[in-house]
């Protein structure tokens, strides 16, 4: 039996570390072919994936081809046989669009002939009701009439002062925010190539209908009644730093405030309810009946709230016509200072869009009757009011006169002959 070979401590370490390192080689090689084992794996997949992908979309491609066909050829047998029927019965669709226009004829000679009638009923009552009213006249009670006209001549022509000065504020208040309104919906229809010509009365979009969609339709029809919203938002803060001064600048920021939260909220409620105007943007949201009916609550409460707000406001705005208002005197100033403005007003607006009057445009314009309101009776729970110790005479002020007239006046004239925007 040979004898086992001893070798030296530090050979022993030696060939140890050499194996280890062999090991180590072993293992690293081992890794390395299990890498290149799944990437050959992962490579094939992907390629097998892809030539998937590739295939599918050569068969989607050839589907939509062949449904575009399919369609196509669908299309040119409808158009055939509506071309074929129009020939077939042309007489009869003859007949019956004669008749149509006959009809549309007749309708409106009926109008017309109504019309009339109910305008010689209207004159020929209005006609005895003066006659009657000069019959009943009691010449023994002019004295005293033309006696109490002279005594109270001076609150007479105050009332008169104050009338037209705040109704031709209102008026001019009126036609600028609805000017911006018809501005920003005309520049919105430049974002999708739209042309319009802006009239005093609308915005006249030179538009085919097939060009209209989703998206054109609320931002043109929303974005001028959310600005003035906004713009109001606007005034109303300026008009708070103000409020107690005197000049009837603030007067005009007054009604300014209140003309476009009418605008923003005016055209929500008349929008939700009839479909108009404002009330396109909201049947192309699709919005539901029942967020409609939430909408016109929020608009009716947001206006009469409105109308709480800045009933205070009317009655502090005497201070620029009076030193002191007791409360006696706030009913003749309310009248006066807005319900007045606000009939009369109205009544010009009404002409100024004479023959082009749309009924939406009025109609939101009357919505302000619920701002008009809590003014009215407003006053019934406020004391009398003590301004500056001025003397102060309620006189015509020809700047507040002038001004809004030639406003008015250019306004018309000028949008009369329409401005092309695109």
């Amino acid at each position: 039996m040979s004898a086992r070979k001893k070798y030296t401590f530090l050979y022993r370490i030696y060939r140890r570390m050499r194996y280890l390192r062999y090991v180590r080689r072993l293992r690293r090689e081992e890794r390395r072919s299990a890498d290149r084992d799944s990437r050959a794996v992962v490579t094939e997949s992907k390629s097998i994936a892809k030539e998937h992908h590739r295939k599918e979309r050569i068969a989607d491609k050839h589907k939509r081809r062949q449904e575009n066909l399919d369609r196509k050829e669908i299309k040119d047998s409808l158009k055939a046989d509506y071309l074929q029927d129009l020939i077939d019965n042309k007489e009869h669709y003859e007949s019956l669009q004669q008749e149509k226009h006959a009809i549309v004829s007749r309708d409106r000679k009926f109008k017309r002939h109504r019309r009339r009638r109910l305008l010689r009923f209207y004159l020929k009552i209005c006609s005895r009701n003066l006659i009657l009213s000069l019959k009943n006249l009691n010449p023994a009670k002019l004295p005293q009439l033309i006696r109490h006209i002279r005594r109270n001549k001076g609150q007479i022509r105050e009332f008169a002062v104050i009338s037209i000065h705040s109704t031709l504020l209102f008026v001019a208040a009126y036609l600028l925010i609805f000017l911006i309104i018809l501005f920003t919906s005309s520049i919105s229809g430049v974002f999708f190539d739209y042309r319009s010509i802006i009239y005093y009365y609308e915005v006249l979009w030179m538009v085919k209908p097939e060009q209209w969609f989703g998206d054109s339709v609320k931002m043109i029809y929303a974005s001028g009644p959310i600005l003035a919203g906004v713009l109001a938002l606007f005034f109303a803060i300026i008009f708070s730093y103000i409020r107690t001064e005197r000049g009837l600048g603030k007067l005009f920021l007054l009604w300014l405030l209140i003309h476009g939260f009418n605008a923003f909220f005016g055209s929500l409620l008349i929008g939700s309810l009839f479909s108009r105007g404002f009330g396109y943007a909201i049947i192309w949201s699709f919005i539901s009946d029942t967020e409609k009916v939430i909408y016109t609550i929020v608009s009716i409460t947001a206006l009469i709230l409105l109308g709480v707000f800045t009933a205070r406001s009317f009655l502090i705005s005497a201070n620029s016509y009076y030193r002191h208002l007791e409360k006696h005197q706030q009913k003749r100033f309310i009248w006066a200072q807005a319900i007045i403005p606000f009939l009369a007003g109205n009544a010009i607006i009404a002409l100024l869009m004479l023959p082009e009057l749309l009924l939406y445009d009025i109609t939101v314009s009357l919505t302000l009757v619920l701002t008009i309101i809590p003014i009215a009776i407003g006053h019934r729970y406020a004391h009398s009011l003590y301004f500056e110790e001025e003397a102060i005479r309620v006189r015509f002020s020809f700047r507040i006169i002038a001004i809004p007239l030639i406003f008015i006046i250019l306004y018309r004239i000028i949008l009369g002959y329409g401005i092309m925007i695109g």
